[in-house]
């Protein structure tokens, strides 16, 4: 899928510092994340720490993507904190745009994590991944434990923030979402006083973010005269989707083969992929994974288009 082939080779950006409005997006999109998979119901007024959440209640309001609902059901939980009937009057509802694009942005989470987790672990020096040897350390020489000391050996290289950036994917929704996915900031009925909402909003998060790109190999800087960088980025691209494609060639045998595997789900799901994936994204991936972005167009989601189109392409 070549649709998006004039980012590919995009240059690594100089400053990595979300804008608030950028920031803006990226809290929206959680809250709709918490409406719409982990059940929360938002009042319409928010008070104490809730109140960090009003900007974006008020941008996904203007998008018309969440809308007020008046709520009678007794006992019914917001925050994860049971009220009574009275406590509640209006409660805000997700409309079946935002759905889908919550949907279609976790799908692409989960498809960055089946195609690109593949350049977590690289060695610059001798070209090898750590995933080239998944089945043989998972299956033979000590489970999971041995595979994530494996892992850890200072060796690797973690590429895939250059990889996205080449590819032209915004390598920090990636990182972000892996936080959401990771419940960072589910709200619990412990948390009573909302103290997900500050660190959600809070500075210490983007900080974080911030931390993880920064650290990362830049692509322009791989390679030499006789090796240029683009050429360079694009021969580990390659070398990974052989990697991944052999490795889930071997495991899915294994696989195939078993009733349950205990304790091993998290790392075999990198080779499965998603239960409903077609095996024609893999064979795109595989045919030219230097060009291939997915099974829809990427808009990122600090482009102003995305929370239009996102909810028309899925």
């Amino acid at each position: 899928m070549k649709a998006n082939n004039k980012n590919i080779g995009q240059a690594t950006p100089e400053n990595w510092k979300l804008t608030e409005e950028q920031r803006l997006n990226y809290q929206a999109l959680y809250i709709l994340f918490l409406i719409t998979e982990e059940k929360v119901t938002f009042p319409n007024f928010l008070t104490g720490n809730l109140k960090f959440a009003q900007e974006s209640i008020d941008f996904l309001e203007s998008k018309k993507l969440i809308v007020q609902k008046e709520e009678v059901t007794e006992g019914k939980k917001v925050m994860g904190v049971s009220l009574t009937k009275s406590d509640v009057k209006w409660v805000y509802e997700a409309s079946p745009e935002a759905r889908n694009i919550v949907a279609q942005h976790r799908k692409k989470f989960r498809e960055f994590l089946t195609f690109y987790d593949v350049y977590a672990h690289v060695d610059p020096e001798t070209g090898e991944f750590a995933f080239r040897k998944i089945k043989k350390i998972l299956l033979k020489e000590g489970g999971k434990a041995a595979w994530a000391k494996y892992k850890n050996h200072d060796r690797w290289i973690d590429y895939r923030v250059p990889v996205a950036v080449y590819k032209g994917f915004d390598p920090r929704e990636f990182i972000f979402f892996s936080f959401m996915e990771e419940g960072r900031f589910i709200p619990t009925e412990e948390d009573q006083e909302h103290e997900w909402a500050k660190h959600l909003f809070m500075d210490s998060i983007w900080e974080e973010l911030e931390m993880v790109v920064n650290s990362a190999p830049r692509w322009e800087d791989q390679g030499d005269e006789e090796n240029p960088a683009n050429e360079i980025i694009e021969t580990i691209i390659i070398e990974g989707a052989n990697v991944l494609k052999e490795q889930r060639k071997k495991l899915q045998k294994f696989i195939k083969k078993q009733d349950e595997i205990i304790g091993l789900e998290e790392e075999l799901e990198l080779v499965k992929g998603e239960q409903d994936s077609d095996d024609d994204d893999y064979d795109d991936y595989y045919d030219d994974p230097v060009y291939y972005h997915g099974t829809y167009y990427y808009t990122p989601l600090a482009d102003p288009l995305f929370w239009v189109t996102a909810a028309i392409i899925i």
